[in-house]
């Protein structure tokens, strides 16, 4: 029987911002992000990072990208947010490293996860956060609010 390599996987990149006191599931968050990958993209090796922040850094975003001046739960950079061929804007020569596709950023207000959280079941904040990173990977896999 031959050898096969295993497939590609994703690269995931899970950041926590320094301001934020609370455990945050990085594991879980990961895993929720490389399976929307896996299961929208038949190939490729993506990278993709996802911020935890807090709400003032979404609001500031939000203001800057969508006009809108109010805390928002989630939000993905990709070409959309002006990035070209998978870079952002004003990218050094050498971004992206490692020879990676990079796909974008998705940006999660923890707080914000937290108080929309259904009570009651367990974890729901882990929950939350893996459904925010899931919608976060699948807009910048090109899904939006307009289009079924």
């Amino acid at each position: 029987m031959p050898l096969r390599t295993p497939p590609s996987e994703p690269r995931v990149e899970v950041i926590v911002d320094e301001a934020l006191d609370a455990a945050v599931p990085v594991a879980l968050m990961a895993r929720a992000a490389e399976a929307a990958l896996v299961a929208e993209r038949s190939a490729g090796t993506d990278h993709v990072t996802v911020f935890i922040t807090v709400d003032e850094t979404l609001r500031d975003l939000n203001r800057q990208f969508n006009n809108r001046d109010e805390v928002t739960d989630v939000l993905s950079f990709n070409e959309a947010a002006g990035w070209k061929d998978g870079r952002p804007p004003d990218a050094p020569a050498s971004f992206p490293a490692e020879g990676h596709a990079r796909l974008g950023d998705v940006v999660i207000s923890l707080p914000q996860a937290e108080r929309q959280a259904p009570a009651g079941r367990g974890n729901p904040a882990d929950r939350e956060l893996a459904m925010l990173t899931v919608h976060g990977v699948l807009h910048l896999l090109g899904y939006d609010h307009a289009r079924p």
